[in-house]
């Protein structure tokens, strides 16, 4: 698996064998190529579901696409501190009210 990196502020690009958890967690370096996502019918759940709660030790961009999947905005979700994130959204749901 290849993935491309871009920095948004610098323009540089970067290609790296796997993801690199250090640049998912910078906000200013974003994927701009990498493996094709499995198709939904290959997916736990529906495709519209979002990403599954990452664990704690994923990286803060993890937890803000899970935020941002439970209806937090993004710019939101990337002000908080990964620990907030976790408390905030960090407890399993498991389906019961």
């Amino acid at each position: 698996m290849t993935f491309v990196y871009k920095n948004s502020n610098t323009g540089q690009v970067v290609e790296v064998a796997d993801r690199d958890p250090w640049l998912d967690m910078l906000d200013n370096w974003q994927i701009i190529s990498g493996p094709e996502p499995a198709p939904a019918d290959e997916q736990s759940g529906p495709a519209s579901a979002g990403p599954g709660r990452p664990s704690d030790n994923d990286t803060k961009a993890a937890w803000v696409a899970y935020a941002a999947s439970r209806g937090m905005s993004e710019t939101d979700a990337k002000s908080l501190s990964k620990a907030a994130l976790i408390e905030e959204f960090g407890e399993e749901d498991n389906g019961e009210d």
